[in-house]
């Protein structure tokens, strides 16, 4: 599956999601589909929405580094 953002190590998936891109049933679908065979093979996600990167990005970088570096 493609993702938005990928960490390798330490094996963390950022989605970032939007209505734009988001705003059907199918597209949900899929996403949901991914996002489980993603976890399943041992990564953690991390959801944020467009407007949290627009609104709080400082937020959204404090809770990547907590999960990617232990901050």
């Amino acid at each position: 599956y493609e993702v938005d953002f990928e960490f390798p190590v330490p094996r963390v998936v950022i989605e970032v999601d939007g209505l734009a891109y988001h705003s059907d049933a199918e597209t949900f679908g899929r996403d949901r589909v991914k996002q489980n065979a993603v976890v399943m093979a041992g990564y953690r996600i991390l959801r944020f929405t467009w407007f949290d990167l627009t609104e709080y990005p400082g937020r959204v970088i404090a809770e990547v580094e907590r999960v990617t570096c232990g901050v």
